[in-house]
């Protein structure tokens, strides 16, 4: 159960990123880095090391960083290729959105029943219709 725990606050920071032109905020590549750096530390702040490598986590949290960067495609994130469709990237949702991230306590990410949506719905808004 914990390991899904984990899982799901992993892929919706994940789909924050890779889901999204807008003003104010990070570059689609800084809001990528910024935003699984902040849901390594979270992770590793909140979960033992047991539980995160039942969940097939690295020892660390800089090499979570390392690894997380690296599958987002971070160093590759620009405002072109952010987003899909007819969507378009909002740096500024982005910024609220790691903001968000490093606002959840530890309760909040470990129950299993609270929606991570309703906790930080910037994350949702980072790639929008205008």
């Amino acid at each position: 159960m914990l390991v899904r725990t984990i899982a799901g606050f992993m892929m919706l920071a994940g789909v924050a990123v890779v889901g999204c032109g807008g003003s104010g905020g990070a570059s689609p590549r800084a809001a990528c880095e910024e935003i699984e750096a902040n849901t390594c530390e979270r992770l590793y702040a909140c979960f033992t090391p047991t539980e995160l490598a039942a969940a097939n986590y690295p020892a660390d949290e800089a090499a979570c960083v390392s690894q997380m960067q690296a599958m987002k495609g971070c160093a590759n994130e620009t405002a072109a290729n952010a987003c899909t469709g007819n969507q378009h990237y909002h740096a500024d949702q982005a910024s609220v959105c790691a903001d968000q991230i490093t606002g959840l306590t530890c309760g909040q990410i470990r129950d299993q029943s609270m929606s991570l949506d309703a906790q930080i719905p910037a994350c949702g808004k980072i790639c929008a219709v205008d």
